[in-house]
């Protein structure tokens, strides 16, 4: 049974008779008459009573008037999704991140996305590892994941959007004493560290730079997420690594953000299964790349003002609201 067969039986149900109904299909009545006849021997029914130019539907035509009007309604329905889709229209874009890259900063650069497509329902969602995020875009139940870069398996791709730079937050009043400026990732004192949990198999870019300069740091916790980090600094009297954006909100908090030499940095960005992305995904990591660049300009035209990296972060953070 084709599509084509039932729009052909409806127009012919609904015009009364094959000429109307070819006339309205723009075909010929032979075509029409075949296709209902070509319909008829599939479903072992007659569909029509013939009395003179009259067709007047059976009863197991007018049993089926109904079916197939439900299912032409389902097909249209679903070439709408598609063309929806397609344009950008709507639906849902499922996206996944890593503790490392939190919701939070995916919201903050998605900002643009939801104005212009607010058709478009965002399902951001964080997993607990690298691990997890890769197996998660894999399988389809993400289109995108945002994840630090690292080895892929050949089904899927990455895009990168930037550099995740990590500095020192220590609690209030309590910066590294007799430092200024830059602070040697060797000399950043005896405060326990806390940090964010890893999976056994997963990279810690904090732990491998300070096993890189002989630091043996003592860990006071271990959380989940960047914000347990953040409250464990305020609360705690701990310190930890943190991305600069969220070492600005710290900085509006109280607590003391220092810039280490070396900078702690990582490439991040989108991973996704291979192959060209669907538009709204195209569109949406064209817009988060956008609020990144305006970002880093920002800081960059605050750094050229003479600023350290953090007030220009800061600085940046607030002029962008």
């Amino acid at each position: 049974m084709e599509l084509r067969q039932l729009e052909h039986f409806l127009a012919v149900v609904g015009h009364g008779g094959l000429g109307r109904a070819a006339e309205r299909l723009y075909l010929s009545q032979a075509t029409v008459s075949a296709s209902i006849r070509a319909l008829e021997r599939e479903l072992k029914v007659p569909l029509f009573h013939r009395t003179g130019r009259r067709l007047v539907p059976t009863s197991p035509g007018r049993e089926l008037v109904p079916l197939a009007r439900r299912v032409l309604d389902d097909v249209v329905a679903v070439q709408d999704a598609m063309r929806s889709a397609r344009e950008v229209g709507g639906g849902v874009l499922t996206v996944m991140c890593t503790p490392d890259m939190s919701g939070e900063a995916v919201a903050s650069w998605a900002g643009g996305f939801t104005h212009k497509y607010p058709a478009v329902r965002l399902d951001i969602s964080e997993v607990g590892s690298r691990q997890e995020l890769v197996a998660a875009v894999a399988d389809g139940q993400a289109e995108l994941g945002f994840t630090l870069k690292s080895e892929l398996r050949s089904d899927l791709s990455f895009i990168e959007l930037g550099v995740q730079r990590l500095l020192l937050v220590r609690p209030p009043g309590q910066p590294p004493a007799g430092q200024e400026g830059a602070v040697p990732l060797a000399k950043i004192g005896d405060l326990p560290i806390v940090r964010r949990q890893v999976t056994r198999n997963e990279d810690d870019a904090v732990h491998t730079a300070l096993v890189a300069h002989g630091v043996d740091a003592v860990t006071g916790a271990t959380v989940p997420s960047r914000t347990a980090q953040l409250t464990f600094v305020l609360t705690s009297g701990f310190q930890a690594f943190l991305p600069l954006r969220m070492c600005a909100a710290a900085l509006d908090a109280g607590a003391c953000v220092v810039e280490t030499d070396p900078l702690i940095e990582s490439p991040f960005g989108v991973v996704h299964r291979s192959g060209e992305l669907a538009p709204a995904a195209q569109q949406f990591v064209h817009d988060v790349r956008s609020a990144l660049r305006n970002w880093y300009d920002a800081i960059a035209g605050h750094r050229d003002a003479g600023l350290e990296l953090i007030d220009a972060a800061a600085a940046a953070r607030h002029t962008a609201g």
